[in-house]
């Protein structure tokens, strides 16, 4: 089985559109989206439309989870904008409720066996699905969360990352698909169950129309900077 899992959308159809174009060319069984539709850029329902036309396998991340606490009154519109930008800006007037629905029914962690293996997709972490932050550098004392698991695939901190327990657990971070932060690119990736291989795909989109949108819809010089500066971190773009 072919398995494309990539995760944290933040809002950027632009990197989504060229993601789906790229594996439109690509024999695949499953694609598996490990969460954060919300969060930084702008184009939140267009990319839930897609998802579901897409028959992508989605999971909830910490960002949607904080537009659902948002519409149910438990998060502060003003807290989330100050931190995240206009994306966060009356965004519970701009989803349909058909969406709203479609968020309701996700989980947080999805589990799979084929060909032999055991397979977990979290947005986070196993201890901490939705929270949970695994890096490069993080130690992880005995396996503790991933025991039973031969792949565990994750999201969350926009690292790309593999990481190889000693409980057997291969850890794989596919990086971000709309907003990466390692210098190397938005990214996905591809797994063959059968040969218990991977390879992580860079998705070159057209970061200059981002980068126009969040000069237009942003009122502050900091956060238009802030965005800007998260959305290229030591990347250099051609474009």
């Amino acid at each position: 089985m072919k398995i494309i899992f990539f995760s944290d959308a933040h809002g950027n159809r632009y990197a989504l559109d060229q993601f789906f174009k790229e594996i439109a060319n690509v024999a695949y069984d499953k694609v598996i989206f490990g969460g954060d539709i919300f969060g930084y850029y702008y184009d939140q329902e267009y990319i839930l439309n897609l998802l579901q036309e897409k028959n992508v396998h989605c999971l909830l991340g910490n960002h949607d989870k904080m537009f659902l606490d948002l519409i149910e009154g438990k998060a502060e519109e003003e807290f989330l904008v100050k931190k995240y930008g206009n994306s966060y800006k009356n965004i519970g007037t701009r989803i349909s409720q058909k969406n709203i629905d479609f968020l309701y029914s996700l989980g947080s962690q999805y589990d799979m066996e084929t060909d032999g293996l055991r397979l977990a997709f979290v947005h986070g972490s196993m201890v901490d699905v939705l929270n949970g932050r695994i890096y490069p550098d993080t130690k992880i004392e005995n396996g503790i969360g991933y025991e039973g698991y031969d792949f565990v695939f994750a999201g969350h901190t926009h690292h790309k990352m593999v990481k190889r327990l000693g409980s057997g657990c291969t850890i794989i971070n596919a990086g971000s698909i709309g907003q990466q932060r390692d210098g190397k690119g938005c990214s996905y990736v591809i797994f063959d169950t059968v040969g218990k291989s991977w390879r992580f795909k860079i998705c070159d989109y057209p970061v200059e129309r981002l980068l126009r949108d969040i000069g237009e819809r942003e009122e502050t010089e900091g956060m238009k900077e802030r965005l800007r500066e998260v959305l290229i971190r030591g990347r250099y773009y051609a474009k």
